[in-house]
């Protein structure tokens, strides 16, 4: 559970920092913000190399997650890099990280 408790805890990290540069950030000034896109695009990433090696008794146990969503997520950022729908990684970032910080910090103990 220790290594789980640390890929969540990187998850979470990643989250944040992903809210923390777009807070200020409409979706034109995404659009138009390459660099902005590769940090967001680097940080969701990272949410999902560590949502993938956390056990899946774990992510039994956290259903409210969605992991393979995230893992789809993944797999369109890796292997269709050249594709990718940079309004669908907005919407995704409008609609879904803040939920996931909420879930991770109900399962992340404040002393992490």
């Amino acid at each position: 559970m220790q290594r789980d408790l640390q890929f969540l805890l990187d998850m979470l990290q990643s989250a944040e920092l992903i809210t923390t540069y777009t807070a200020q950030c409409s979706k034109d000034d995404f659009v138009e913000n390459v660099q902005l896109q590769d940090a967001v695009i680097r940080r969701l990433l990272v949410i999902a190399e560590a949502a993938r090696r956390i056990s899946k008794a774990t992510r039994q146990t956290l259903p409210d997650i969605a992991w393979q969503e995230i893992n789809g997520m993944r797999n369109r950022l890796v292997h269709e890099y050249d594709d990718v729908d940079i309004i669908v990684v907005w919407n995704v970032v409008q609609s879904e990280i803040t939920p996931l910080i909420e879930e991770l910090k109900l399962q992340i103990p404040p002393e992490s």
